[in-house]
């Protein structure tokens, strides 16, 4: 039975194209740690986007909020109007919003913790 349920995880991550395309968002929060909520996208949206804002008044202390979203286009990547600063991030794979960078490492290394705390979790249910 372990077995089965291991390769069945297995097989379900090994093919991309079988399961929901999946974003993190939020909406205007002070940490990342606050935006790790799970979204499945709508079929049409193919980008995970982070958008980071410099709302801070000072100068030698910025203040960021951070949205996170699913999209159906990638947005311009940086802004700079008046005083205030934007950085968009846009990537193409389940969850690489991570933390805002567009990277397959930070991807792959977020799918594999999920699957080893998916498999630690099988063998310490005794499934």
């Amino acid at each position: 039975m372990k077995t089965t349920l291991v390769t069945l995880l297995l097989a379900v991550l090994c093919v991309e194209q079988a399961y929901t395309f999946m974003c993190y968002v939020c909406q205007e929060q002070e940490s990342n740690k606050n935006c790790l909520t799970i979204s499945m996208c709508a079929e049409e949206e193919k980008y995970c986007v982070t958008v980071r804002n410099n709302v801070g008044t000072k100068p030698n202390k910025p203040k960021y909020v951070i949205s996170k979203m699913c999209s159906s286009t990638c947005p311009a990547t940086s802004q700079q109007q008046n005083q205030t600063d934007q950085r968009v991030s846009c990537c193409e794979k389940p969850l690489c919003n991570v933390n805002g960078v567009s990277s397959k490492k930070s991807n792959y290394g977020v799918m594999s913790l999920g699957v080893l705390a998916s498999i630690t979790y099988i063998f310490a249910c005794g499934l």
